[in-house]
């Protein structure tokens, strides 16, 4: 072949593979997929070979597109490889890191003032998203996420899995002039406020308060009431206020359950499915202040 076909083409293929869909290769590329379509289709012109059998509602690669897929693939990491090494001669080393909000509030802030003393030549950049993180368009070194693995091609390590329990202030028990209230037993939830993850109140995925109950024997009384909230970081610390009982983490709520903050009324947990993972691309996860970085977090998260 005397030319190269157009990178931006082979980047169409590549994510389109990757998904087998044109729509979550758009999503992926920031475009539209009747853009994705047309590059495709100006790939296949310049090679003469169809890649995908388009179907009524789907794409599915052909023999040629699954030969070359790989091989692509292959190619776009060693492109990203050879950035990176390039990156490593810039001065100073800076790593972007993007968490989940409640992670990145409740578990990673109160732990990089150390990383930051033990590495004084690395500077961290902190972003609080939950949304996939496009390695190859964006800033972003490395990601922690919760939730299901979506990731392809990348460094990927589960961090921890959680489990998750019923937490509560001392303060919602305490009355001043009086006898503390009594919470020894799951019934006597029924006169307490419950707070609730609103995201995640009808999530079978994630354990809740109506999957806690039954594990612990309670039936037949309404625990549907209480405050909801978006993200999991306002649940704790409404809890922590005295606002209610929270279905806390054994992750986000470690920090306020050893302070004191938070208590388990009940020892009774439940495992989440899914676990806290962190994702990077290969050859970042071979750099020594992301190794540095990746190794502090094993550590961390351990104790």
């Amino acid at each position: 072949m005397s030319r190269l076909p157009p990178l931006k083409a082979l980047r169409a293929f590549e994510a389109a593979g990757r998904h087998e869909s044109l729509k979550k290769a758009a999503e992926e590329l920031h475009v539209t997929t009747g853009a994705i379509s047309q590059q495709i289709k100006l790939l296949e012109e310049h090679l003469g070979v169809d890649l995908f059998r388009r179907l009524s509602k789907s794409v599915r690669l052909t023999e040629a597109g699954k030969a070359s897929l790989p091989i692509i693939e292959e190619a776009f990491e060693l492109l990203r490889e050879g950035a990176a090494t390039a990156q490593n001669y810039r001065s100073g080393s800076i790593i972007s890191v993007s968490v989940a909000p409640s992670f990145g509030m409740k578990w990673l802030l109160p732990r990089l003032d150390q990383f930051c003393k033990d590495h004084p030549e690395i500077d961290l950049k902190v972003d609080a998203s939950t949304r996939e993180v496009d390695f190859a368009h964006e800033e972003v070194d490395l990601a922690i996420r919760y939730g299901p693995i979506k990731e392809r091609g990348m460094h990927i390590e589960v961090l921890t899995e959680e489990e998750v329990f019923p937490v509560c202030s001392p303060r919602l028990l305490e009355r001043p002039g009086q006898l503390p209230l009594k919470l020894t037993q799951p019934q006597q939830l029924v006169d307490f406020p419950l707070l609730h993850l609103e995201r995640r109140r009808n999530d079978d995925h994630f354990p809740n308060w109506t999957q806690w109950l039954e594990s612990a024997g309670v039936k037949g009384l309404d625990f549907q009431h209480g405050m909801s909230f978006s993200m999991s970081n306002m649940v704790l610390q409404a809890a922590i206020d005295g606002q209610g009982v929270a279905m806390g983490s054994s992750v986000l709520a470690a920090d306020d359950l050893k302070a004191g903050r938070l208590i388990r009324p009940f020892q009774d947990s439940l495992t989440a499915r899914y676990s806290y993972y962190l994702i990077c691309s290969k050859n970042l996860s071979r750099q020594p202040e992301v190794i540095q970085f990746i190794e502090w977090i094993r550590s961390e998260i351990k104790h």
